[in-house]
């Protein structure tokens, strides 16, 4: 049609009218067909033809007026609706193209009536789409939504922009993939993608929700595929704004919100593992806008987490954990500081405890020290948390600056305190894992330290512990604090724990906790601030040293936090200043028990490993007092006292100790002295049977040890003992006629034996000790020189082969820290038997070998059993040099091999071999 034709837009009118007799009236069709008798066409080309022809005619019309006010007072006469509803059933491709090109054009003519009927038009191009797959079909519709979402979004709101979206996600299933992703990215950039994209990944989260009732294998779904085909379409700048915007509409949402947030947290952590982030952040790419995403988008996680642990959903809080932790490994330092800063400044405060809580965590898991395996971009990022550049730091300063500007703007209130809590963890964690000496950190331990003496117990603990890591990182540069540190510690804490631990059987987990934290905070200021601790050494003992906590079995945890700050003590004070304070430690910890008293020693013991030649010289005898002191508690018998054995160890490894570094004419002085204090009488014992005998359990004790531990060396200085242990042996012997003795020796039965006639459990004990020492000396007696002569051999002898018919106490059973028959039977024929192997004479052995044989004949069996294990040993030891003392044990041997006890007889078969495996010849012969 001419477009010089005058007044043509009232053709308008008529030419609808036309148009929709060809669309709905069959009849009149057929009859122009007819009519046209020169038309080779078939009904529905012709008609296809003659629609086409109007809608392009249309169509020039309408293009024509365009945007001239004077033509659009005939708005009325465009049927819109006519168009609308057989754009889609027209099954001419071509037609419905003409139809969907007229609508674009009739956007500008009467944009309100287009757009009252924009979801018609949408949902009927959105069925077009499933049929039309040409290139044409798509500028067309692409022509279309370019005229018409602008125009309806200036007249809508955002909910309308969903339901058109909806039109669209309702369809993609029966559209080609490729189809569907240029259609959709058309209209996201029609409507404007970083907004739109975000609404378009819920729509379709919500489409995948509403056919799937159980969300598994997600990424098979095809609406997943689609939105993560889609995404990869945009840069890293649009996507996390729209994965903002998903989770801030699934945080307002009512229906089925925890199955949305599954599948948009598993979304979201699939994006994430996209390097594009990271790798935009090391360029400084976009680096604001990004981190300002980033900072939003932990914070839309963190809400989330929130809600899902208030609602107890605990695979997906793990879920959320987890996309947390991801989004952390791409971020470098500066930026994951500067994003936290952001959220600790939030106004609401569970936003700041969270972000503080993913703080501590993340920097946990960054001070594993784990290999960074992984290569490329992350990689590096991983790395470069090892090691903060200037920019890292620079924004570290001020994350610590605003941690501690929140502590020092905090309310004496419950949510306040919570918030505390958060932070000083928070505090604690990066000292530990960033150790430095600048003054944000003195500012924070200013701040932390503050809170020590809280009445909240929890905040107490947590501040203790920061102020520990604090102090590790500052060094010497925290001693400021440190008056005002110790006040707290040394002052508050132990008196609130005495009382909690009097007031309770045993201790409560948030008192455990709260000591831990003293001793982490008081190991952290003897490591760093020693020089500095001389006012406060007797209280920091008193505290590890008295404090029930600091020895009790209950936690084992405590105990042996308790045993490194001891230790440390010892190492990192001067003996000139922390000897006289341990001392002191003494008399108070014996009304504490055992495990005090013990603990005194072994920081007495690390003290003396520590000392120096002259140190020893001039504090060898203040020790030495000490410990003679504490080994006559076995004979004051304390009620405090339960387990002296475990005393008395301890008090004998610090003389040991302390002998090995004394010069033998000093040595000798000591032993001298405590052979005297073993030997005299204290006031009472007369009364007290089995008294007298603690003190010779003691010194015997200390025997073996020192003979253990000098071995050879202290071989000539059992010349001062060997009358005592005559002593010590003869009276047992003088108990097989108990019953007998004179009244003179009533007095010596009193201390030997129970009042049953046994031998009593304390002379058991003291003979025991006394066999295993000399069986020592006897072993270690390797030079020239021997240390028995004939005489003290031949008292010796009679005082040990005496104790092979003494019988047992009757009660050893229930003295299980005293040896046992085996024990005692074990040292006794070793002893005899050393003693005659170490004497290397025949001189020596022959009356031995008599006495021992004489046994043999006993009515005892333990006698007679004991007797043939004496000769058994002697004659494994001396081998060939035995030969001399065969003759006369033959003529034992020929009577025990009658013996009726099986025990008996066996051992003397086993002695027999022997002796013809050693001989070479028969000796049955002479039996």
């Amino acid at each position: 049609m001419k477009k010089d034709i005058v007044n043509r837009t009232s053709l308008v009118g008529p030419l609808f009218k036309l148009l929709r007799l060809t669309f709905e009236n069959e009849e009149w069709m057929l009859k122009a067909h007819k009519a046209s008798s020169g038309s080779s066409q078939s009904v529905s080309d012709f008609t296809a033809h003659i629609q086409q022809t109007l809608l392009l005619t249309l169509e020039d019309i309408c293009v024509s007026i365009g945007n001239d006010i004077a033509h659009k007072n005939v708005g009325h006469k465009y049927d819109l609706q006519l168009l609308v509803d057989h754009a889609c059933s027209s099954d001419d491709v071509v037609t419905s193209n003409y139809a969907f090109s007229l609508i674009t054009a009739l956007v500008k003519i009467v944009p309100d009536e287009v757009c009252a009927r924009t979801s018609d038009i949408l949902t009927t191009m959105g069925k077009s789409t499933v049929t039309q797959l040409d290139s044409q079909s798509q500028r067309v519709f692409e022509g279309l939504i370019s005229a018409i979402i602008p125009c309806w979004l200036s007249r809508t709101n955002d909910n309308d922009t969903d339901k058109l979206l909806q039109i669209f996600v309702e369809v993609l299933p029966q559209v080609a993939e490729h189809r569907g992703l240029s259609i959709i990215q058309h209209i996201l950039r029609t409507l404007g993608e970083a907004e739109s994209l975000g609404s378009l990944l819920f729509l379709l989260f919500q489409s995948l929700i509403s056919r799937q009732s159980e969300l598994s294998l997600l990424n098979k779904q095809w609406e997943y595929e689609f939105a993560v085909l889609l995404s990869e379409q945009y840069s890293c700048t649009i996507w996390l704004r729209s994965l903002i915007l998903v989770l801030k509409k699934i945080g307002t949402s009512i229906q089925d919100k925890f199955k949305q947030m599954q599948v948009a947290m598993q979304f979201v952590a699939d994006k994430l593992r996209d390097p594009e982030i990271s790798y935009k952040l090391q360029l400084k790419e976009d680096m604001h806008d990004i981190q300002n995403m980033v900072g939003e988008l932990m914070e839309q996680v963190v809400y989330h987490l929130q809600l899902v642990n208030s609602n107890k959903k605990h695979s997906l809080k793990e879920n959320i954990r987890a996309v947390l932790r991801t989004l952390t490994k791409g971020l470098p330092p500066s930026t994951y500081f500067n994003v936290i800063k952001e959220l600790i400044n939030h106004g609401d405060s569970d936003m700041k405890k969270k972000a503080l809580g993913l703080l501590s965590e993340t920097v946990k898991d960054l001070g594993t020290g784990a290999k960074l395996k992984k290569k490329g971009s992350v990689s590096s990022i991983r790395s470069s948390w090892q090691q903060l550049d200037e920019v890292s730091l620079k924004s570290y300063k001020k994350l610590c600056s605003s941690i501690n500007k929140l502590l020092d703007d905090a309310q004496e209130d419950i949510s306040s305190t919570s918030l505390e809590l958060a932070a000083v963890s928070a505090l604690e964690v990066l000292a530990n894992r960033f150790p430095s000496h600048d003054e944000v950190y003195s500012k924070c331990l200013k701040s932390v330290c503050k809170r020590i003496c809280s009445d909240n117990s929890a905040l107490s603990s947590h501040c203790l512990r920061a102020t520990g890591a604090l102090v590790n990182a500052l060094g010497p540069k925290a001693l400021e604090e440190l008056p005002s540190l110790m006040k707290c510690v040394l002052e508050k804490f132990p008196a609130e724990t005495n009382k909690t631990v009097d007031s309770a059987i045993g201790s409560s987990s948030s008192v455990d906790s709260l000591f831990m934290s003293v001793l982490l905070t008081l190991e952290a200021v003897v490591n760093k601030l020693a020089g500095f601790l001389n006012p406060y050494l007797t209280r920091i003992l008193q505290l590890v040293v008295l404090h029930p906590l600091s020895f009790s079995s209950s936690d084992p945890k405590l105990k042996l936090k308790a045993d490194v700050v001891r230790k440390l003590i010892t190492e990192k004070i001067p003996v000139r200043l922390l000897l006289q304070p341990v001392l002191d430690m003494y008399p108070k910890s014996i009304g504490l028990g055992e495990s005090s008293v013990s603990v005194v020693f072994e920081m007495l013991g690390n003290l003396v490993s520590s000392m120096d030649r002259a140190s020893i010289s001039v504090y060898h005898a203040k020790v030495f007092g000490l410990c003679l002191e504490a080994l006559d508690l076995r004979h004051q018998n304390l009620d405090s006292i339960q387990n002296i054995d475990v005393v008395e160890q301890n008090v004998i490894n610090v003389v040991v100790t302390l002998t090995m570094k004394l010069t033998g004419s000093t040595f000798r002085l000591l032993l001298i002295k405590t052979i005297e204090w073993s030997d005299s009488n204290v006031e009472g014992d007369e009364s007290a049977p089995g008294k007298s005998d603690s003190r010779a359990i003691s010194f015997y004790s200390l025997v073996n040890k020192l003979a253990e531990s000098q071995t050879s060396l202290f071989v000539p200085y059992f010349k001062d003992l060997l009358d005592g242990c005559v002593r010590g042996l003869d009276d047992a012997g003088e108990t097989k006629t108990a019953l007998t003795q004179k009244k003179k020796k009533a007095k010596l039965n009193d201390t030997t034996t129970d009042k049953d006639g046994a031998l009593s459990i304390q002379v058991w004990h003291r003979r025991a000790l006394i066999l295993s020492a000399l069986h020592k000396c006897f072993l270690y007696d390797s030079g020239s020189s021997k240390l028995l002569d004939y005489s003290e051999f031949e008292d010796l002898r009679k005082a040990l082969v005496s104790q092979l018919v003494v019988d047992p106490p009757v009660s050893l059973k229930n003295h299980p820290n005293v040896p046992s028959v085996e024990e005692v039977d074990d040292s006794l024929v070793a002893c005899i038997g050393q003693m005659a192997v170490t004497a290397g004479s025949d001189l020596f052995w022959k009356p031995l070998n008599h006495e021992v044989l004489m046994q043999t004949r006993s009515e005892k069996i333990r006698a007679r059993v004991l007797g043939l294990r004496i000769v058994k040993y002697l004659v494994e030891k001396l081998k060939e040099e035995y030969l001399v003392l065969l003759p006369e044990t033959i003529r034992f041997l020929d009577e025990v091999l009658e013996d009726s006890e099986l025990p008996v007889k066996s051992l003397a078969q086993d002695i027999v071999r022997e002796i013809e495996t050693m001989s070479g010849e028969s000796i049955r012969q002479y039996l």
